[in-house]
């Protein structure tokens, strides 16, 4: 399955050394060229390490960066103006290429991309699926979730408990 990622994914999934489950859950990420502004060239100007590792991600192959037409993207700033620049490639570009997996976290974000029919996921569920598939154990798992946690990843309490759940539930399962 292809996946279309926003910024804060790969932000934080980097902040917490887990951009690798991007790849070992969707066989194909997609960014579209504002994503990489922000993320890659904005962050190696600032200096960030999680802009080192998405950059070393895409010239490994893992992510690849697409450019969104113009004119779609035009067009969701113009329905919907307090979008990002970012966010809307990601739309256009999930249009495109639909189906596929949109990864966003913003809540506006999330809801336009319902509105137009497209399967949107979290940064979270991320997490979950790969250690539903055993990409990584429910040991590794809540450390990620930590890890998000601690680098700033902005969550509902309840979500954060919510998430946590799912992934020890997972634990029981590998005992029976």
């Amino acid at each position: 399955m292809k996946a279309v990622a926003n910024s804060t994914p790969l932000i934080y999934l980097a902040k917490a050394s887990a951009l690798h489950l991007l790849s070992s859950v969707y066989g194909e990420i997609l960014i579209p060229e504002a994503v990489y502004r922000e993320v890659v060239v904005a962050g190696l100007e600032k200096g960030y390490r999680d802009a080192e590792l998405v950059k070393a991600a895409i010239e490994k192959g893992s992510i690849r960066v697409e450019k969104a037409h113009s004119k779609n993207v035009d067009r969701i700033l113009k329905l919907v103006p307090m979008l990002h620049r970012g966010e809307a490639e990601v739309l256009a570009l999930a249009l495109y290429h639909r189906p596929c997996h949109v990864l966003l976290d913003d809540r506006i974000a999330r809801l336009v991309a319902r509105t137009l029919r497209l399967e949107v996921h979290g940064t979270l569920y991320v997490v979950i699926v790969a250690a539903t598939k055993g990409f990584v154990t429910v040991k590794e798992a809540l450390k990620v979730l930590d890890r998000l946690v601690a680098s700033g990843f902005r969550i509902p309490v309840e979500l954060y408990l919510e998430a946590k759940e799912r992934i020890r539930k997972l634990k029981l399962l590998e005992r029976t």
